[in-house]
């Protein structure tokens, strides 16, 4: 049973909605859809949002938004919560444009808010525009108290289902109905590591390197190529020091039934992170933005 389909959206608060909105517009191409008295909703497709920036003292993470099935899915996944005694923030979505979420706390540190699906705007075409660069949210990176109790939370609370892990739960992947290799990864910690977007092309990603230099400003990491999921991928910070992976090519698995999660080794000499063998900078391991209830 799939309760969960997609990745929803991110919901970060944040001092500066303005310049937060228009960085994250000029660096990858997303587009300005909304401004209300809360912030500003952004996507870079027919979906009403996917990265919303709300008014806040601090930098944080308001949620992390899943997109059930149905309203359905939504009811059970709150019943589920409320049974297992986790903390319920709201049953009211935190955004317009969508009829039916809950929102709750997980004991191991993340927020996510289940959701109804969000409000299309009229399709058009997905026209290469100048500096449209990627075409959907792909998925967030979290970092959690206790990885295995989290991964038990993912795949039997949200239904989730494991693509790969390491040997310890260093790193797990999950995958939503989509079947895309992850719609969330998480590990050791606090917080969100990152979130990520699906670009066009390769070339999209060298766009987004070069519009960084343009600016002052370069990569924290890449270009490389990850192991689980087997996406090349890039990454940059914004303007309120959360880290943003732009990447393509991310592995879609088709057949859950005959998909068996792969056990990666995770250390120095692990070449989980990147196949082509580059080491992460110090800045990217220690890079954590906390979520704000």
């Amino acid at each position: 049973m799939s309760l969960i389909r997609q990745i929803g959206y991110i919901i970060l608060a944040t001092p500066e909605p303005e310049a937060s909105a228009a960085d994250l517009s000029s660096i990858a191409g997303l587009r300005i859809t909304k401004r209300d008295q809360q912030g500003i909703y952004l996507s870079s497709n027919a979906r009403q949002c996917e990265v919303a920036y709300l008014h806040g003292s601090k930098a944080g993470v308001r949620a992390i938004g899943l997109e059930a099935v149905d309203a359905d899915a939504v009811k059970e996944i709150e019943r589920r919560a409320r049974t297992e005694g986790i903390k319920i923030l709201d049953d009211r979505p935190l955004l317009s444009g969508v009829e039916y979420a809950v929102r709750f706390a997980t004991p191991m540190g993340p927020i996510f808010e289940v959701h109804t699906p969000i409000e299309r705007r009229k399709a058009e075409p997905a026209l290469m525009t100048a500096g449209r660069r990627v075409r959907r949210l792909e998925h967030v990176n979290l970092r959690v108290s206790d990885p295995k109790s989290f991964s038990e939370l993912a795949t039997k609370l949200l239904e989730m289902k494991l693509s790969d892990r390491t040997e310890n739960y260093e790193r797990a992947w999950y995958r939503a109905a989509d079947g895309f290799h992850h719609t969330f990864a998480a590990g050791p910690g606090s917080g969100i590591h990152h979130y990520a977007f699906d670009a066009y092309s390769v070339q999209n990603l060298v766009e987004v390197a070069d519009g960084l230099v343009a600016r002052g400003r370069s990569l924290l990491w890449g270009l490389g190529r990850h192991g689980p999921g087997n996406n090349i991928f890039s990454y940059y910070r914004d303007p309120n020091g959360c880290v943003v992976e732009v990447s393509w090519g991310m592995e879609r698995i088709d057949c859950d039934l005959s998909h068996q999660p792969g056990v990666w080794p995770f250390g120095d000499k692990s070449n989980v992170l990147d196949l082509w063998g580059s080491t992460p900078p110090a800045a990217y391991g220690s890079a954590l933005t906390g979520f704000i209830e």
